[in-house]
């Protein structure tokens, strides 16, 4: 059954975290429970469908109202009815905490019955995943310093992970420079925006539909680079090792925006990475003869890059 009229409805509301994912908790265990208040506007063949199909929960509040919670129930677009009282007061804090709607199983009404029923996720099941979820979900931050073995430098870096993607925020001092730098992906891992500064020089540089803009204007020639790979840090390896998602013995061929330190100037770079193992990644250069050994940890952040950096804290 498609979702995307629900998907639309719950956009409107502006109930969800995610507007374009609501959690499915189809695959929990459940319990069948009889809607009340079974609407009629459900035509014959679904009242007499008796397979499992898509239905989505949804909490629906008023705060001038002292109704207790209410819990609706949509089918292919339309509320097709709501669950019991009872129910709903236990399930719609739940739902709160996952956006205020979800995807669960349903089936037509039982023999000479016209109430159409849902495979509810039991309790325990439904607070074991808003809990794991909602830790999930959760912000988790790390503070990384970097030393740089061919030229001597010292960077810290603290990365932040989040539903909405990550941010870096580093400064590195190198040969009496200081390079300021803030650089920012979706929640798919994709780059978006980086700021950097050294001295008075500055940089911008923002990628979108393919295109990218540095300082503000068109550069047609990074068109199909999806990276970003600035000189002086490791820090920008790691957004094409978790973007990737390779599985070992994966290889993959990118472009990048490589940043030139302290100059600040921008031209394209062609790489590929290859996955060897676990946290140890195959980094080379398709342009020149040089590779790179890289070992990172959990979050694929660089913990040594042979010849160039290492962390140190």
């Amino acid at each position: 059954m498609p979702t995307w009229w629900e998907h639309l409805i719950h956009v409107a509301t502006g109930r969800s975290r995610r507007h374009v994912d609501l959690p499915d908790l189809r695959h929990l265990p459940s319990r069948r429970v009889a809607l009340e208040r079974t609407h009629y506007v459900v035509n014959d063949p679904e009242r007499h469908h008796r397979r499992q199909r898509l239905y989505v929960l949804r909490h629906e509040t008023d705060r001038r109202s002292r109704r207790p919670a209410r819990v609706a129930v949509f089918s292919n677009g339309r509320d097709v009815g709501y669950l019991p009282s009872r129910v709903a007061a236990r399930v719609a804090p739940h739902l709160d905490t996952l956006g205020g709607a979800a995807l669960v199983n349903g089936a037509g009404p039982a023999t000479d019955s016209i109430r159409l029923r849902v495979d509810l996720p039991t309790d325990v099941a439904l607070a074991d995943f808003t809990e794991t979820r909602a830790q999930h979900e959760e912000t988790s931050m790390t503070r990384i310093t970097w030393q740089g073995l061919e030229a001597a430098s010292t960077e810290t870096c603290t990365v932040e992970f989040d539903a909405a993607g990550m941010t870096a925020v580093g400064v590195v001092d190198i040969d009496g420079d200081r390079l300021d730098y803030r650089v920012v992906t979706d929640a798919t891992g994709q780059f978006r925006t980086a700021d950097l500064a050294v001295g008075e020089r500055t940089l911008s540089l923002s990628f979108s539909d393919g295109r990218w803009l540095v300082n503000g204007e068109h550069r047609g020639d990074l068109d199909g680079a999806t990276e970003i790979d600035i000189q002086t840090t490791p820090l920008t390896n790691t957004l094409p090792i978790r973007r990737l998602g390779l599985t070992v013995g994966e290889s993959a061929d990118i472009d990048t925006a490589w940043i030139a330190v302290p100059a600040l100037t921008v031209v394209r770079d062609p790489q590929r990475y290859t996955r060897l193992d676990e946290r140890q990644w195959l980094y080379e250069s398709r342009d020149s003869d040089f590779r790179a050994l890289l070992t990172v940890d959990g979050d694929g952040l660089v913990l040594d890059y042979p010849g160039l950096f290492r962390a140190i804290g």
